[in-house]
């Protein structure tokens, strides 16, 4: 296994202010609907935000797609609801972007497997590096599993925004490992019941060195990080349960226009290409 060690956190006071009776004022009447839900993506020392020397972001950053601001780690979140989708991505030779989504399962998705002979893994070019799915116009095509949370504030009891994590290439085995931990959870505790501390870290695979997401409990446990169902519990669960309905209602949705601004490369999950499979964690994203 690659060597890893905790990225450091930027230690940045977050500064508020008290308005008193006019909290909100002028803000009446918005809701979910109304607002982006940000990517929040880490930043590769190649990442389009890195190599803008105007911009803050340094790479092991995680940064918000739609304030462009890098988020204080860990963040405390509340998993809500999860889609397995294949995003296209203009190649970044060719200015980079967000192009469509693509269901899992579906017959583009089908017949790019078959064509590699029934594996996710994508291929190698002569240099060993591996090469991303190709649509049939060109596009690259990255598996990626998109997981919708609310933000909590530093002591998990109330929520303070929305975000959605991406989870690409290597990512796709921190995203599996954190499912499987909650999935085992004796109770048998829904999803949203869950917190978690989301942070990066770094790693070192074939030479090369990158960050990946981390994600822990929130509590010393998984299941001391659980939401109880008591009074103040269930008015978090509630307010969980109505977000994911709008989600799966298509009311609540990713900025996915924003998406680009901080994919690590500006075009996917590697900018040779990088993989696109949950078996390939040995593999540098890049």
């Amino acid at each position: 296994m690659a060597k890893t060690e905790v990225a450091t956190a930027k230690t940045s006071e977050v500064e508020t202010y008290d308005y008193g009776d006019h909290k909100h004022e002028g803000f009446e009447g918005v809701k979910v609907t109304d607002l982006s839900i940000p990517f929040i993506s880490v930043m590769q020392s190649n990442s389009v935000l890195v190599e803008d020397d105007d911009h803050p972001a340094k790479a092991g950053d995680l940064v918000n797609s739609v304030t462009g601001e890098v988020v204080p780690q860990p963040v405390i979140v509340q998993p809500i609801h999860k889609d397995h989708l294949w995003a296209e991505w203009v190649p970044r030779s060719k200015g980079g972007g967000r192009g469509d989504s693509h269901e899992e399962g579906c017959a583009l998705v089908l017949d790019i497997i078959a064509k590699n002979g029934g594996s996710r893994i994508p291929p190698e070019n002569a240099d060993r590096q591996r090469m991303p799915f190709k649509t049939p116009e060109g596009m690259d095509l990255i598996e990626t599993h998109y997981v919708y949370c609310l933000i909590l504030n530093e002591t998990g009891t109330e929520s303070i925004g929305y975000c959605v994590l991406p989870f690409s290439s290597t990512k796709i085995k921190v995203q599996k490992d954190w499912w499987t931990s909650m999935y085992t959870i004796k109770g048998s505790p829904p999803l949203m019941a869950n917190r978690a501390k989301v942070s990066t870290t770094k790693q070192t695979a074939k030479g090369k060195t990158f960050y990946n997401l981390s994600i822990r409990p929130f509590g010393d446990t998984w299941i001391g990080s659980l939401i109880k169902p008591d009074e103040a519990g269930l008015e978090m669960l509630t307010a969980a349960r109505e977000f994911r309905e709008m989600i799966e209602g298509g009311l609540a949705k990713a900025a996915v226009e924003t998406e680009g601004k901080v994919s690590e490369t500006g075009s996917g999950d590697s900018s040779n290409g990088g993989g696109s499979s949950a078996d390939a964690d040995e593999e540098a994203p890049f």
